[in-house]
């Protein structure tokens, strides 16, 4: 009897964590709150918990209690810094959530990447992408008011924001630059990803270019470090671009690897560079 008691509550404690009741961090209740509630003994009590503990679900700290284990959820891939077609792919339930839109005076960088006078108003929509309740990521869209007459409400809580946007607005994208950087959380990601001073985060700015070479957009990205990896696959293998030139006869055997043959056939570029060159136009915008 006391052995199905001890499951049974077991049972109900992990389906409410599984939950989210407590919820991840959080403290579980008191020996005695339990035993209140579920009218048995304080050993059965401590049965179901054990079990939970060896389950990982729980885990005692001592002089505290008893805490909801802190998960490490699997990271999120994002292939070829293709932050929408990943998405589509690798968690298709992500909710994206307008948190502002406005006209304002955007930063200096910003207004000259989109070549703005210096007082000059542009659009701004701020949002939040969460999966199952978590959030993920936020961004900042900054687009010239020129082009922004068409965005609505319903387009920015789109994970394909940018093509949807492109299209209706009439624009012809030619190609992408982006910027990769890592950064410690600002006060700001504590606030709208939940995550503690310091932690780290991955920042991406990303400036679409029309075909007329005049910036359409800047797009400023937020990602939490412990959600995201970056996977990319390259064709350019260190020594092949020099082993076919070699063979084609078009490079000197002495020749340096990064030099250029006569006949203006380059060969392998140098790697290491944080800033990529995107023709596509369905990214993380």
């Amino acid at each position: 009897m006391a052995t199905q008691a001890y499951l049974r509550i077991h049972n109900i404690l992990r389906e409410e964590i599984l939950g989210g009741r407590p919820g991840t961090g959080e403290k579980m209740p008191p020996e005695r709150e339990l035993c209140e509630r579920f009218d048995v003994s304080r050993i059965t009590v401590r049965h179901a918990m054990r079990l939970l503990q060896e389950q990982g679900l729980v885990e005692r700290q001592a002089g505290r209690g008893t805490f909801v284990r802190r998960s490490h959820p699997r990271k999120l891939p994002i292939l070829n810094i293709d932050y929408t077609g990943s998405m589509r792919t690798q968690a298709p339930d992500v909710e994206r959530k307008l948190l502002n839109r406005e006209e304002l005076v955007p930063p200096e960088h910003v207004g000259d990447a989109l070549g703005l006078l210096r007082s000059e108003k542009c659009f701004l929509a701020e949002r939040l992408d969460l999966l199952a309740g978590e959030p993920l990521a936020y961004d900042r869209a900054y687009i010239p008011l020129e082009y922004a007459d068409t965005i609505e409400d319903a387009m920015l809580v789109r994970v394909s924001f940018l093509q949807i946007w492109l299209e209706r607005q009439g624009l012809d994208a030619s190609h992408m630059v982006e910027s990769i950087e890592a950064a410690e959380a600002a006060p700001e990601c504590v606030e709208r990803l939940r995550v503690q001073i310091g932690c780290p985060m991955l920042l991406t700015t990303d400036v679409v270019y029309g075909a007329n070479g005049a910036a359409l957009a800047v797009f400023e990205s937020v990602y939490r470090g412990d959600r995201f990896k970056l996977v990319s696959t390259s064709n350019d293998i260190p020594g092949r671009a020099r082993k076919t030139a070699l063979a084609a006869g078009r490079l000197d055997d002495n020749a340096d690897a990064g030099s250029v043959s006569k006949s203006g056939a380059a060969t392998l570029p140098r790697t290491g560079s944080v800033r990529r060159r995107h023709n596509e136009e369905d990214t993380r915008p």
